[in-house]
């Protein structure tokens, strides 16, 4: 089974603290970490964790940043021979900061992001026919389109690109076989409230299956106008970074293995339970064997 991701490239620096600082005040961080990140690098490296072929298509800039994401990329097993490499630019760069008992607050410097161009996607047509699953996670409208002329598609937006292009993202649903979105993304960009209205809404544009994480309330999937609903998992959460791409991954390896939708949901709950559990890192992603005892554990068979 063969996976490829189209989206950002980013080394994330997060910073764990137990407050925000007030101006001119200094404080201790309880911890400083960095790592690499962006959702399509999460959703790959969450891929290949769960025994995926997995590729990522994405730009970097040619600087130490660069090489760091690289490295950690293919420790992590994923195939980075597809990745542009701009000259002139720096890596995208992403400041996490997590305090304690609140969300967690992104500064961002997109760099080489920008550089990703239709042309370097149709360049590498030959990968995006050949997977299996192709998931595209905040790109700009330009670049889902040009990977939706070529295939169809699962397509994570992101909250920051629905602000920005919400009209453009809109006219292309009809084109992408699945959606993921979150809860505050679904309500933003369908102007509805309830979920399951959201999915509605959505599906009305053609879109085959739409997908809410909506955090502790679980998860839903509306699919050939049916509704799926999913509890969540209760758990500690420690850092929810890439829990969202996790979930994303294994729901596209479970419906390739012809799980039902609500086994879908349960396996991606389960996965995204254990990576809010961890610290972040390649490490912290969950095996598909830990994934399986999960879902036995808390929804039975």
């Amino acid at each position: 089974m063969k996976f490829v991701a189209i989206g950002n490239a980013n080394v994330d620096i997060k910073v764990f603290l137990e407050a925000i600082p007030g101006q001119d005040e200094s404080i201790d961080a309880l911890a400083i970490t960095m790592s690499s990140g962006g959702a399509a690098s999460n959703f790959a490296m969450a891929a290949a964790k769960i025994g995926i072929e997995s590729y990522i298509i994405a730009s970097l800039g040619n600087d130490e940043l660069g090489k760091f994401y690289l490295e950690s990329l293919r420790r992590a097993n994923v195939n980075t021979s597809y990745i542009k490499i701009a000259e002139g630019v720096r890596t995208g760069l992403v400041l996490i900061l997590n305090v304690l008992g609140e969300d967690r607050r992104m500064i961002q410097s997109s760099g080489a992001n920008e550089e990703l161009s239709p042309s370097d996607i149709l360049e590498r047509r030959e990968l995006i026919s050949s997977a299996d699953e192709v998931h595209m996670a905040t790109v700009r409208p330009e670049i889902a389109e040009s990977v939706l002329e070529i295939r169809e598609a699962s397509w994570d937006p992101g909250m920051r690109m629905i602000l920005k292009y919400k009209r453009k993202i809109w006219s292309l649903l009809g084109k992408a076989g699945k959606i993921f979105l979150n809860e505050k993304e679904a309500q933003e960009l369908s102007g509805e409230r309830d979920p399951v209205d959201c999915a509605i809404k959505i599906a009305k544009e053609g879109t085959k299956e739409i997908v809410i994480k909506m955090g502790s309330k679980g998860s839903l999937a509306y699919v050939d106008g049916e509704t799926h609903r999913v509890d969540a998992i209760p758990v500690k959460v420690v850092d929810t970074t890439g829990a969202g791409d996790i979930f994303a991954a294994v729901y596209l390896k479970a419906r390739r293995r012809g799980f039902s939708i609500d086994d879908c949901l349960k396996l991606a709950n389960a996965a995204s339970t254990i990576k809010v559990s961890r610290p972040s890192g390649v490490d912290s992603l969950p095996t598909w064997d830990e994934i399986q005892t999960m879902k036995l554990i808390f929804y039975g068979k």
